[in-house]
C-alpha cells in the first residue's frame, strides 16, 4: 500500500511539474498578455529557455525517483535491498546521462542566444537572455528600463534600498511595493548560480546604476552633456557643408565637365536607345541621391550620439541602434543559415551549365557533318539541342524550387500557382506553334532554301523558328506563317527532288499550235527549244504531252526537268523565248487561225 502511495505520489509530482511555469508572471498589465510567439532574432533564447525548463523537470524528475528508491530501500529486506540498490545505481547512471546531454544542448544553443541589456542612463542594470511565457527578452528589458526610470525620481542613495521579495515564481527587486526586475529559474540557470545569488548582484547593479544616474544629473554634469552635445551638432554641420561641396564642387563638376566623353549615348544598331542628355541627367539624379543617402546615414549616426549624452535619452540611442544592428543581424543569421542551400544551387547551375555547353558542342558538330550519327539527320541537331535545353531549364527549376527562401510557404506557392495558370491559358496558341514546329522539324517537310508551296503562299524558306516559319515570295515578299497552319495544311515541296540525289524538278509549258503543223514536226522543235533553255538537264530529257485537242489549235504540253525550281518563271519565260525562235525558223507562225460562219439556212460552205 505505502508503495502505490509513493508511485501516485511520483506520478502527481511529475504531472504538476510538466505543468508548472517556471518564469515569473509580471504583475502588470503585461500579465493579462498572452504568450508572445518567438521573434527570428531571438529563437535560440526561447530554444535554450525550453532545454533549461525540460533540464529542471528531468532534474526533478530524477531526484523523485532516487528518493521513492532510497524510501524502498529503507523499508525492503537484504535481498531485495540488493536488487533495488542495483536499480538505484542503474537509474542514477541513466538520469545522470539524460542530464548531461540536456545541459550540453543548452550549452549549444545559448551560444547563439542574442543578449539584451535592460539600461539605466549609460549603465546596465540586467542583461537578459531568457524570455518568460508572455514577455520576449527585449520586451522584458523595456519593461525593466520603464520601471526603473520611474522609481529613480522618488528613489534617494541616502535614505532608500531595495529589497529582495520571493514571490514563489521568481525573486523580485522592488522599490517599495513595486517590482523593478524580476529574477526567474531561468535566468539563474543562464547565470550559472542560483536565484538568490543572482537577485542579490542584480540589486547591487541597480543600486549602481541609480547612483551612478542621480550623480549624472548635477549642474557640471549637464553643462557638459550640452557642450557635448553642440559639439557633436557641430561637427555633424562640417560634415554636411564637406559632403556638399564636395559633390557640388567635384563630382558634379567632372560630370559636367566630361559629359561629351564619359556619356556619349547608348545606341543599338540604328536605335538611340538613350541619348547623352539622359545620361547626363540619369548621372545627376545618382549624384544627388547618393548625396542625400549621405546626409541621411551622418544624421542617424548623429542621433544615438546626442541621444547617449543624456541620461534620460540613453535608451533612445540604443532603440535606434537596434534598429540597424537587428535587421543587419537577422540578415546575417538568415544568410549564413541558408549558405549551405545557396551552395546546392551553385553546383546545380554550375552542372547544368557545363551539361548544355557539353549538349551545344555535340550538336555544333552534328550540324557542320564533323560528327555523324545513323539515322539521325543534321538539320535534327539545332532543334534536339533546343529541346533538350527546355528540358533541362525546368529540370534545372524544379530541382532549385525547394531550395529556394520561403518556398514552402503558403503565398509563395500561390503566386506560383497563379503564375503558372496565366502562363497556361495566355500561352495556348504558343504552345499549340512550338509542339507543331517540333513536329514539323523531325517530319522534315522541307529545310531552309527549298522552294515550298503551303495554301496560297508559294516561294522559298528563309527561316524556319520554334514558332514560326517565314517564306519569301517571287515578290521579295516575306510571309510568315505559324508552325500549326504548316502542319494542318499540304505542303509541297518543289526542291525535294531538286537535289544531288534527285532526277530533278518538272517544270510545265503548255502552248497551242494550229492544226496545220503535224505532231511529228511538233514534237522535235519543242523538244529542242526545252534543251536551248538555261538551267533544263539533258538528262532526263524533255517531253511533250498532246493534251488538249481543242476547236481551233492542239494544245501540247511540254515537260522538263531542272534542279532550280527557284528559278521557275525565268525557265518558263526562257522556254517561250526559245520556242518563239525556232517556230520562226521553221517558217511556223503561231497564230491560230479562227473561222466565223453566218447561216442563212442555206448549205453549208466550209471554207477552203
Amino acid at each position: 500500500m505505502r508503495q502505490t502511495l509513493l508511485y501516485a505520489a511520483y506520478a502527481l509530482s511529475v504531472f504538476c511539474l510538466s505543468a508548472l511555469p517556471t518564469a515569473a508572471q509580471d504583475k502588470g498589465p503585461a500579465s493579462a498578455k498572452e504568450p508572445t510567439a518567438p521573434d527570428s532574432i531571438y529563437k535560440h533564447n526561447y530554444a535554450a529557455v525550453e532545454q533549461i525548463n525540460a533540464y529542471i523537470n528531468d532534474s526533478l524528475a530524477a531526484s523523485i525517483r532516487e528518493s521513492m528508491i532510497i524510501a524502498q530501500i529503507a523499508q525492503s529486506d537484504s535481498i531485495s535491498g540488493k536488487t533495488l540498490k542495483a536499480q538505484f545505481a542503474k537509474q542514477h547512471v541513466a538520469d545522470s546521462m539524460k542530464l548531461a546531454l540536456r545541459k550540453r544542448a543548452i550549452d549549444s544553443v545559448k551560444q547563439r542566444a542574442m543578449p539584451v541589456a535592460a539600461m539605466l542612463g549609460g549603465d546596465t542594470i540586467m542583461t537578459i537572455y531568457a524570455p518568460t511565457p508572455t514577455l520576449s527578452p527585449q520586451e522584458r528589458a523595456a519593461l525593466y528600463c520603464n520601471r526603473v526610470q520611474r522609481a529613480v525620481k522618488e528613489f534617494s542613495p541616502k535614505f532608500d534600498t531595495l529589497k529582495i521579495v520571493d514571490n514563489g515564481l521568481s525573486l523580485d527587486v522592488t522599490f517599495g511595493e513595486t517590482p523593478l526586475i524580476n529574477i526567474t529559474a531561468a535566468d539563474a540557470h543562464w547565470a550559472g548560480t542560483d536565484r538568490n545569488t543572482l537577485a542579490h548582484i542584480e540589486r547591487e547593479r541597480v543600486l549602481a546604476a541609480i547612483a551612478a544616474y542621480k550623480k549624472s544629473l548635477g549642474v557640471w554634469n549637464i553643462l557638459k552633456m550640452v557642450g557635448l552635445s553642440i559639439f557633436v551638432v557641430a561637427v555633424l554641420a562640417a560634415l554636411f557643408i564637406l559632403v556638399s561641396r564636395t559633390f557640388r564642387n567635384v563630382i558634379d563638376r567632372k560630370i559636367t565637365e566630361n559629359r561629351e566623353k564619359w556619356f556619349k549615348g547608348i545606341h543599338f544598331r540604328n536605335i538611340e536607345i538613350l541619348t547623352s542628355e539622359k545620361l547626363t541627367a540619369a548621372a545627376f539624379f545618382v549624384s544627388k541621391a547618393l548625396r542625400y543617402t549621405i546626409y541621411a546615414v551622418l544624421l542617424y549616426a548623429a542621433l544615438p550620439m546626442i541621444f547617449a549624452i543624456f541620461p534620460a535619452t540613453r535608451h533612445l540611442a540604443g532603440l535606434l541602434f537596434s534598429w540597424i544592428a537587428a535587421p543587419v543581424v537577422s540578415m546575417g543569421e538568415g544568410f549564413i543559415t541558408y549558405l549551405p542551400n545557396l551552395l546546392r544551387i551553385a553546383v546545380i547551375i554550375v552542372v547544368m551549365r557545363y551539361i548544355l555547353k557539353f549538349l551545344h558542342y555535340i550538336a555544333a558538330e552534328i550540324e557542320t557533318g564533323r560528327l555523324t550519327i545513323p539515322n539521325f539527320y543534321p538539320d535534327w541537331a539545332r532543334a534536339t539541342f533546343n529541346l533538350l535545353r527546355i528540358f533541362i531549364y525546368a529540370f534545372t527549376v524544379v530541382l532549385i524550387f525547394p531550395l529556394l527562401p520561403n518556398s514552402d510557404s503558403s503565398i509563395f506557392k500561390g503566386v506560383s500557382v497563379f503564375i503558372g495558370i496565366l502562363f497556361s491559358i495566355g500561352s495556348s496558341s504558343v504552345i499549340s506553334n512550338m509542339m507543331a514546329g517540333m513536329v514539323i522539324t523531325y517530319m522534315r517537310p522541307f529545310k531552309i532554301g527549298d522552294r515550298i508551296k503551303v495554301g496560297d503562299v508559294y516561294g522559298d524558306v528563309v527561316e524556319k523558328t520554334l514558332f514560326v516559319v517565314r517564306i519569301q515570295t517571287i515578290k521579295k515578299e516575306v510571309i510568315t506563317v505559324p508552325n500549326s497552319s504548316i502542319l494542318s495544311a499540304n505542303v509541297t515541296n518543289f526542291s525535294t527532288e531538286a537535289g544531288e540525289g534527285g532526277p530533278g524538278v518538272v517544270i510545265s509549258v503548255e502552248f497551242s499550235v494550229c492544226y496545220d503543223v503535224a505532231w511529228e514536226r511538233a514534237y522535235p522543235l519543242l523538244i529542242e527549244a526545252a534543251l536551248g533553255a538555261e538551267h533544263i538537264l539533258p538528262d532526263p530529257s524533255p517531253f511533250v504531252f498532246t493534251k488538249e485537242l481543242g476547236d481551233f489549235a492542239v494544245i501540247y504540253s511540254l515537260r522538263a526537268y531542272t534542279r532550280r525550281p527557284d528559278l521557275y518563271s525565268v525557265i518558263c519565260s526562257n522556254i517561250n523565248r526559245n520556242v518563239l525562235d525556232v517556230f520562226k525558223r521553221e517558217g511556223i507562225e503561231m497564230i491560230v487561225p479562227q473561222y466565223r460562219s453566218v447561216r442563212n439556212g442555206e448549205k453549208l460552205v466550209r471554207p477552203e
